[in-house]
């Protein structure tokens, strides 16, 4: 059968447990759908936070904020509403040259990523990040495996009241994330960094002048 919804990776989750199955995660009617919705959001989140995953990988050009950060930093730029986690920034997202990849350039703070001095009044920057995916068909089969079981170990004791369940649960999740990774891994391409002579002069002068 195939996995389409949130619900179905629930299930997936009790068949782990051998705690039968639920209808409807999203409009809860009983204690353990009430449960598992509680639970679906973080785990989901949680997950996707953990593992640059290939499927989750999403670009966006960010516009400057119109209030400047303090502390150093010379822009503040918002990041999206469905944004997760930081992959990395490049001022060319096509050819993903000048990436800006040494954390003393950027932070992400309060919702935005402040940039560096030494990037001076740039107006925007291209930030290519982990998405907020909700749509379960358009996900990564191991990262479905996944998932349900992380959402089993955070129910295991709540449905089973069995703590053995948690521990064998837990074992086999870190077997399993551990090939996930290294697949989702195999299949990102090494990336080039590839550096302006000009603008790098530019913004080590910069350096040297703060």
């Amino acid at each position: 059968m195939a996995v389409n919804s949130a619900t179905d990776i629930c299930n997936l989750a009790l068949d782990l447990l051998s705690a039968g199955t639920v209808q409807n995660v999203e409009t809860p009617s009983n204690a353990t759908e009430d449960l598992l919705a509680r639970w679906y959001d973080l785990c989901r989140k949680k997950c996707l936070r953990e593992h640059p995953w290939n499927f989750a990988a999403k670009r966006a050009v960010l516009a400057a904020s119109a209030t400047d950060p303090a502390f150093g930093y010379a822009k503040a730029f918002p990041v999206p509403a469905d944004f997760v986690r930081v992959l990395y920034l490049s001022t060319d997202l096509i050819t993903d040259q000048e990436t800006i990849m040494a954390s003393d350039q950027y932070q992400f703070e309060n919702g935005s990523i402040l940039l560096s001095t030494n990037y001076g009044d740039t107006s925007s920057v291209n930030l290519v990040y982990i998405y907020d995916i909700t749509e379960v068909s358009s996900m990564n089969p191991l990262f479905i495996e996944l998932l349900a079981y992380d959402i089993a170990m955070s129910v295991a004791y709540k449905v089973t009241e069995n703590n053995s369940n948690i521990q064998r649960i837990g074992e086999l999740a870190r077997m399993k994330k551990a090939i996930a990774k290294a697949i989702d891994g195999q299949e990102r391409p090494p990336q080039r960094v590839e550096r302006s002579k000009a603008l790098s002069a530019r913004r080590n002068n910069s350096t040297r002048n703060n």
